[in-house]
């Protein structure tokens, strides 16, 4: 049998609503040599019935992590350039066309990526969490902006680091600093982009961000170089509020000064974002967004620290 060009490797468990959204996109793709591997969780829905249906390869993992449903789809794939998205996106036709055109005009390029954005139809909410993506700036380092729905590798990088599998959470991010390190060429191209659907609700943003805290201890834990100003700031805050309650017996001033600076830090925060990102109208969101976001992501972190970065 013939080796396709790319491979698009999806992770997946209990999306088939989600995941044939996504396979119809990828079968109006203008570039046609690749194969589809679906690797899934041992779903109880209907996926791979799904998947069969659009003529994918379906595969399973039982490592339980996206980590290693990437590690298992790396070694089942067959094509020279292996790119990794999510269930929940949908693509341009051109897509994949410029994947491999980047690939074929650059035989030194390891690593290439893009944006995720979101579809023209999201909610209002969805909307509002766009804008935190928005105000972001150009990325200093093209291996801190590589998203996991959105990359692609020559496949001697994956041979020479991959993915590791006990990471619950992040795990690109490890990934391209060890990729990094070795000094492999990676592009982050901001026109390279994928539709990816922001879940929508505030339950659904506090569980994602509280699992990405506790995976950034684990990651913190194994490379040291990626430790960030926001990583440090939720447990810094939590020993300044215990330390302000256990002054408020005696003066209530503390108490009233650390409240007064947590609500003018929100608020700053969310005139930032709504300034950076032209989004006006999603303003009257984004404070609470924000402080669910922050809670959940410094209770992550505390968690991780508490817990050796277990869950």
């Amino acid at each position: 049998m013939d080796r396709p060009k790319l491979s698009v490797i999806i992770p997946t468990k209990n999306h088939a609503h989600l995941l044939e959204e996504c396979l119809s996109s990828l079968s109006k793709q203008e570039f046609r040599d690749f194969e589809v591997v679906v690797v899934d969780g041992h779903s109880t829905d209907h996926t791979a019935e799904v998947a069969r249906r659009y003529g994918a390869r379906i595969v399973y993992e039982d490592y339980g992590t996206r980590a290693g449903a990437c590690l298992v789809g790396f070694r089942e794939a067959r094509g020279e350039i292996l790119v990794y998205t999510d269930d929940d996106c949908t693509f341009p036709p051109d897509w994949l066309k410029r994947v491999e055109e980047a690939f074929r005009k650059d035989r030194e390029l390891q690593v290439y990526g893009g944006e995720d954005v979101i579809p023209p139809n999201s909610s209002y909410f969805e909307k509002a969490l766009f804008q935190l993506d928005l105000a972001k700036g150009p990325p200093k380092k093209p291996h801190l902006r590589l998203r996991g729905c959105n990359v692609a590798y020559r496949r001697e990088a994956l041979e020479q680091e991959s993915f590791n599998p006990s990471l619950t959470g992040i795990e690109e991010t490890e990934l391209h600093y060890r990729m990094a390190r070795r000094g492999m060429k990676m592009v982050f191209d901001p026109s390279l982009f994928v539709y990816h659907k922001r879940r929508g609700g505030f339950l659904p943003l506090f569980r994602r961000m509280y699992s990405n805290g506790l995976a950034r201890v684990q990651v913190i834990r194994l490379h040291r170089g990626l430790v960030e100003a926001m990583d440090l700031l939720p447990p810094l805050t939590l020993l300044l509020t215990l330390l302000v309650l256990l002054l408020s017996p005696f003066s209530l001033l503390p108490l009233k000064i650390w409240v007064i600076t947590i609500i003018l830090y929100f608020l700053s925060k969310s005139l930032y974002v709504t300034v950076k990102s032209k989004g006006f109208s999603y303003f009257p969101l984004l404070l609470p967004v924000l402080v669910v976001r922050e809670l959940s992501f410094g209770m992550g972190i505390i968690k991780g620290m508490l817990s050796g970065g277990r869950g």
